[in-house]
């Protein structure tokens, strides 16, 4: 059996493509903008997942600065300085996966850092407090470049 033909000699498909030209572009373009919106929408979460988590873990970083320094300097080793100390420390690696694994990555090192050299750091260890305070801007400067990166 041969294709079916239109009075004038031209296929019936290609007659109701003609006659169908306009609601087919649109339905291409409407499907195309859908796809674009949603693609948009799923980008602004991410970013503003980023920014947010990056920005809590920058405050939690400039407080434990403050608190390694209290700790160091000014000689104040109290059990909640420590408690406090260690709070941060726990939010700042839990928090960091939202924001990238190379931000992990350096929120699980300062966690490793904290917890091994913690205790030399009371002991008046200035290398403790260095490579404590080292990790710390280590994992500010990766969220200050997370949050550049944004676009």
């Amino acid at each position: 059996m041969g294709t079916a033909e239109d009075p004038t000699g031209g296929s019936v498909v290609l007659a109701s493509l003609k006659r169908n030209v306009v609601a087919i572009i649109s339905l291409v373009v409407a499907l195309s903008g859908l796809g674009y919106n949603t693609w948009r929408n799923e980008t602004t979460e991410a970013h503003r997942n980023v920014r947010q988590g990056a920005f809590a873990m920058l405050e939690q970083l400039g407080q434990l600065q403050q608190l390694v320094d209290q700790r160091y300097y000014a000689d104040k080793k109290d059990d909640v300085n420590r408690i406090t100390c260690w709070g941060k420390v726990t939010l700042v690696r839990d928090t960091a996966p939202l924001v990238s694994a190379a931000a992990s990555g350096k929120a699980n090192r300062l966690y490793q850092v904290w917890s091994e050299r913690l205790d030399d750091l009371d002991a008046g260890d200035a290398g403790a407090e260095q490579a404590i305070s080292a990790a710390i801007a280590d994992t500010r400067e990766q969220l200050l470049s997370e949050l550049k990166a944004l676009r």
